[in-house]
C-alpha cells in the first residue's frame, strides 16, 4: 500500500494519493477544478463537500451547507450525472459543476454511505472502517470536525447501481476502467467562498488533484442555464430556437421531422445531451431512443423502414451532434440507398478481433 502524498501542484492547487478504505480531506476554493482519477479501474469513490465560512471555519449548526444528494437529483431532475451536471446543496445552491467525465459516467446518487451497523448487517464482527468512520477522521485531521452525527449522502463516483423494472435496485460491477476515469469537478461561485471536500477510497488507491486554473469551456448539458454547444443546429432546435415539426419530446430527446427528407415520414431522433458521436453519450440518454423509433414506424405504418445513426464524417455524419433517422421505405426510388460492399472473410483475423474485442466488453 503506497503512503498518501500529498504535493504542490503546478497551479498551484494539491494532489495526491487516497488510499485504500482511507479518507482524504481538500479545501477547494471558487473557480478550482478538483479531479479525481480512478487508477485501478472497478474502483468506487465516496464524494462528500461541505461549505465554510470565509474566515475557513465550519459554519453553525444553524448554517450547515454541504453536498445534498436528494437536492442534486431534484435540481437536475435526474437520477444520474453527466458533464454539465450540477451538485447542489442542502440550502439548494449549486456548489459545483461536473466539467468532464471520461468514464462511462456510471454513478450512483442514491445509495447511503456504510457504516459500522451496515457492516454488521452483513456478518462482520468487531471493528471494520467505514465510509462514515472516515468522512469525520478525514474532516478532524485537517482541522474542520463538523457534527460527528452528520454523514450525508455521498456522491458515489462510479458505483453502478441499475434502477431495474419495478423499481428494484442492484449492485454490479463499476464500468470504469484503469485511468480511463476521470472526474472533474468545477466549484462555482456561491455564497460561502471555500468548501472541504472528502474522498474516500474504497478497496484500492485512488489520485486526487486540484488545480487553481479555470476550465477555458465548460461542457455543458441541456439543462444547464449557463452555455451550451452554440454553434449546433441540433441544440438550437432543442432549445426552441430554430422551430421543428417536433413529433415527440421528454427530458432526455426530442424527435421531429427531416425538412430534407429522403422520403416521406423521415424523421430524426436526437438526443438532448450534446455529443458528436455514440460513445460520447451517457447509457441513459440512449435507454429511449429506439423505444420512440419504434413508436414512429408504428405512427407513420412504415412497413419497411431504416434505422440509421452515422458518426465521422467517412461514415457520412454532417452534423455532430447524435442523431438516429428513421426513413420509410416505401418504394426502391425513395428511401435509403445502400451498397454493401461485402468483403472475403479471413477466419484468423475474424477470431483474433473476437478474442480481442470480447475482452474489452
Amino acid at each position: 500500500m503506497s503512503e498518501q502524498k500529498i504535493a504542490a501542484g503546478q497551479s498551484g492547487g494539491n494532489s495526491g494519493v487516497i488510499e485504500a478504505r482511507k479518507g482524504k480531506a481538500m479545501t477547494v476554493t471558487k473557480d478550482q477544478l478538483l479531479k479525481i482519477v480512478n487508477t485501478h479501474g472497478k474502483q468506487v469513490i465516496d464524494f462528500f463537500a461541505f461549505a465554510l465560512d470565509s474566515d475557513l471555519k465550519p459554519p453553525s449548526p444553524q448554517t450547515l451547507n454541504f453536498l445534498s444528494l436528494q437536492h442534486t437529483r431534484s435540481g437536475n431532475m435526474s437520477l444520474s450525472l453527466r458533464p454539465g451536471s450540477r451538485l447542489f446543496s442542502n440550502l439548494r445552491q449549486a456548489m459545483f459543476i461536473i466539467e468532464e467525465d471520461t468514464s462511462p459516467g456510471v454513478h450512483d446518487t442514491l445509495v447511503p454511505a456504510c457504516d459500522l451497523e451496515r457492516y454488521h448487517q452483513l456478518g462482520v464482527q468487531g471493528h471494520h472502517e467505514s465510509c462514515a468512520e472516515n468522512l469525520h477522521l478525514a474532516l478532524k485531521q485537517s482541522g474542520y470536525p463538523f457534527p460527528n452525527d452528520l454523514v450525508p449522502a455521498p456522491l458515489n463516483l462510479w458505483m453502478n447501481v441499475p434502477v431495474q423494472d419495478g423499481g428494484a435496485l442492484a449492485f454490479v460491477e463499476p464500468k470504469t476502467t484503469p485511468y480511463r476515469g476521470r472526474v472533474s469537478i468545477l466549484l462555482l461561485d456561491f455564497n460561502h467562498s471555500d468548501v472541504q471536500s472528502v474522498n474516500l477510497a474504497q478497496r484500492k488507491n485512488i489520485r486526487i488533484a486540484s488545480t487553481l486554473n479555470k476550465p477555458k469551456s465548460l461542457y455543458l448539458n441541456y439543462r444547464s442555464d449557463l452555455t451550451m454547444a452554440a454553434a449546433c443546429i441540433f441544440c438550437k432546435i432543442i432549445k426552441g430556437d430554430i422551430p421543428s415539426f417536433k413529433l415527440f419530446e421528454n427530458e432526455r430527446l426530442l424527435a421531429f421531422l427531416d425538412i430534407q427528407p429522403l422520403s416521406l415520414g423521415h424523421a430524426l431522433v436526437v438526443p438532448k445531451h450534446h455529443g458528436a458521436k455514440l460513445t460520447d453519450i451517457p447509457d441513459d440518454s440512449l435507454t429511449e431512443i429506439l423505444p420512440v423509433v419504434k413508436k414512429l414506424a408504428l405512427a407513420m405504418d412504415a412497413e419497411n423502414y431504416n434505422v440509421l445513426q452515422n458518426n465521422g464524417r467517412l461514415a457520412h455524419q454532417e452534423v455532430d451532434h447524435v442523431h438516429f433517422h428513421m426513413i420509410p421505405k416505401p418504394n426502391q426510388a425513395e428511401g435509403l440507398g445502400i451498397e454493401w460492399p461485402a468483403q472475403k472473410t479471413d477466419m484468423d483475423k475474424l477470431k483474433a478481433l473476437f478474442n480481442e474485442v470480447k475482452a474489452k466488453m
